[in-house]
């Protein structure tokens, strides 16, 4: 008697758990692949069996689920038979990922013989992952690693002019986007520019400090001047002195483009080798940075 009651038990418990399983693998394929009857013509029809849509059903021909047929892009038994709709979406869906895996692999293999005017170094040759990322300028083409263009701008025996020029073109960057990949094209790189700027807006300025303080840049701040409930202040404008020349100058000293590098660089000697949230907006290319401190 013991002995059948266990056998039970565990009979059970082992339909229980196939029973779970196959719940848990219809709820991933829902969320990964879209669903079949959401507004299509089909709404009674079958559902796909979840573990041919994983990739292998042991039951094969027996299974009681309907097995989709073979996606041309990511091969996997995920497009109903009997739904054009999903098969539509899933697709179209696969076709966009599949886009931008073949730009990641573009960009990879554009970046990877890409030597920095710095330290002559192939930049993706670097003994060290954190090392192997480029630094953008924003006007500019010229080749440099993350390190040795943050290097150069903040050295303090020059001018500001002088650091902020191109090492080789002597052109004035405003600033360097941090990248895993070599952007060249200036049409991306202005893309660049601006969801590094979006980025940087999500970020509390120490200046304002939640209200607390005053931001010397005003309007012209990029980062987030934002109260403790969240409200955003009204922007202000840069307070302005007239000399003595007749001269319009700003009364703040320091100039934003160099606050903002000084945040990330801050940012990058402390997490040294982590990857950037600002290097998750470009372009998806994974670009990557050193999560930066707030500043």
């Amino acid at each position: 008697h013991i002995y059948l009651t266990f056998k039970l038990n565990a009979v059970t418990n082992y339909v229980l758990c196939s029973f779970v399983l196959l719940w848990c693998l219809k709820l991933h394929v829902k969320m990964v692949h879209p669903s079949p009857n959401y507004g299509g013509p089909f709404i009674d029809a079958p559902p796909l069996c979840p573990f041919a849509a994983a990739g292998q059903c042991h039951y094969g021909n027996s299974c009681s689920y309907l097995h989709g047929d073979v996606c041309e892009i990511c091969r996997l038994q995920v497009l109903h038979p009997h739904d054009p709709e999903q098969r539509r979406a899933h697709e179209k869906m696969c076709m966009l990922a599949f886009e931008v895996d073949m730009e990641k692999a573009f960009a990879e293999q554009l970046s990877r013989d890409k030597v920095c005017g710095i330290c002559m170094e192939v930049v993706y040759d670097k003994v060290s992952a954190s090392d192997r990322r480029f630094g953008i300028l924003s006007s500019c083409c010229h080749i440099y690693c993350l390190n040795c263009i943050r290097q150069w701008r903040c050295v303090k025996n020059f001018e500001n002019k002088i650091v902020k020029s191109c090492p080789e073109c002597r052109v004035v960057s405003e600033f360097v986007i941090p990248s895993a990949y070599w952007v060249e094209d200036q049409e991306e790189k202005n893309r660049l520019i601006e969801e590094f700027k979006y980025g940087v807006s999500k970020k509390a300025c120490k200046y304002f400090d939640q209200g607390r303080g005053t931001c010397p840049f005003g309007a012209k701040c990029l980062y987030m001047h934002a109260y403790p409930d969240g409200t955003r202040a009204e922007a202000d404008k840069p307070r302005k002195q007239l000399g003595s020349e007749g001269n319009v100058r700003f009364l703040n000293s320091v100039r934003l483009w160099d606050f903002i590098e000084e945040r990330e660089q801050r940012g990058a000697r402390q997490y040294d080798g982590e990857v950037s949230e600002l290097g998750e907006l470009f372009m998806q290319l994974s670009g990557a940075g050193h999560e930066g401190t707030p500043h």
